[in-house]
């Protein structure tokens, strides 16, 4: 599967088209998840991700600090960064959601 195939698949759709050639799309799996991808016109492309944090816990009856939602997210601490190919994209997503399916609150140690 090439490039924009697997955008489509995997659920993005157009963001924005900045100057110099990159060109933004973004996914969201959930209310709360947002995928970005930046495609850059050398062929490369980065993948990073966003989670409404504070908005989530909210809806479990949970706040953070004051509760003040504004810009609270969680973001990777490295965005995945590889060549615009359907694989490499959904590898990139794979990853993702290993990482977010492991999280666990009740055991942060395990």
């Amino acid at each position: 599967m090439d490039f924009q195939e697997a955008l489509d698949r995997l659920g993005f759709g157009l963001a924005e088209q900045r100057a110099g050639g990159e060109v933004l799309y973004q996914a969201k799996p959930n209310r709360f998840l947002t995928y970005w991808v930046h495609a850059s016109a050398d062929g490369t492309a980065l993948f990073t991700w966003e989670f409404a944090v504070v908005d989530y816990l909210a809806t479990r009856g949970i706040q953070i600090g004051s509760g003040e939602a504004l810009n609270t997210f969680m973001f990777p601490v490295e965005d995945d960064r590889g060549t615009q190919e359907g694989a490499w994209l959904a590898s990139a997503v794979d990853r993702t959601e290993t990482v977010l399916a492991s999280l666990r609150f009740d055991d942060p140690e395990g």
